[in-house]
């Protein structure tokens, strides 16, 4: 391999942005607080992903980003990343949470043990609104997490995602089907398919709607609710609490870490 010095540090350059989740990892460039031109692929095929890291090193001037900054709730994946970051680009990645600093407070039990994935989607949605607001994610698993109106991640609740529910239905009992995400016409199941789809789905925006009452309470006004995550585009139709959905929440919350990051270092 042929060696190439870094860059020169320029904090005006683009930078690769990177959310590592148990399903998909997502790959954008940041650049002026703003994403570009971002993909996701499975976080199991690393082939994908090294194929999508490449297209956007090479669209980057000179084909040298800035910087690699990285979100990450898979431990093996993140090191496969690292490695590979660090032989494409003879240049370390940046782990928010570990190289650089989460880019809100929090005021959770341990820091260290609250997923960056949160963290990240919580500052990204605070950024923009600068009021309290409640993140719903609607990923492999569903986070629904609290800022309040001084822009402190107070904590959340985690629950079981739809087909994460679906597959345990199935698994775990003897003559219940496999069925998909579906949200049946009647509320009420006319067979087992429906009433498995009736039973998690809906169940499961009443579930994320009393804990964003429950916020509310607490709070003393209703929080502006966020909802982002892989599932948002099948159950925000069923979710009339929603105020505003915004893809590829986390990657801005990566992008604004390293901002900040930047703005600490004086750069």
């Amino acid at each position: 391999m042929i060696y190439r010095p870094p860059p020169p540090f320029d904090p005006d350059a683009p930078i690769i942005v990177i959310d590592i989740g148990n399903t998909t990892t997502s790959v954008a460039a940041w650049h002026g607080g703003a994403l570009k031109t971002p993909l996701a692929v499975a976080t199991n095929q690393p082939l994908a992903f090294e194929e999508t890291y490449a297209a956007h090193v090479k669209s980057a001037p000179l084909g040298r980003p800035a910087a690699t900054v990285i979100s990450s709730v898979v431990p093996d994946a993140l090191e496969r990343i690292r490695v590979h970051v660090l032989a494409r680009q003879e240049q370390e990645a940046l782990v928010v949470g570990e190289t650089i600093p989460l880019p809100m407070d929090v005021a959770v039990k341990d820091k260290r043990a609250i997923g960056v994935d949160r963290v990240c989607e919580a500052a990204a949605a605070y950024d923009k609104l600068q009021a309290a607001c409640t993140v719903v994610s609607f990923g492999t698993a569903v986070t629904v997490d609290l800022v309040d109106d001084d822009g402190v991640l107070l904590g959340g609740a985690i629950l079981p995602g739809l087909r994460m529910q679906l597959r345990a239905l199935h698994e775990n009992t003897a003559a219940l089907p496999e069925v998909q995400p579906g949200i049946p016409e009647l509320p009420y199941g006319r067979d087992t398919t429906e009433a498995i789809q009736n039973g998690v789905c809906r169940g499961l925006t009443g579930a994320v709607r009393a804990l964003v009452e429950a916020y509310a309470t607490h709070l003393n006004h209703w929080p502006h609710v966020v909802a982002t995550g892989g599932d948002v585009a099948f159950l925000a139709p069923h979710c009339d609490f929603l105020d505003t959905i915004v893809s590829d929440l986390t990657l801005r919350g990566v992008g604004l870490a390293y901002d900040k990051h930047l703005a600490e270092q004086g750069a």
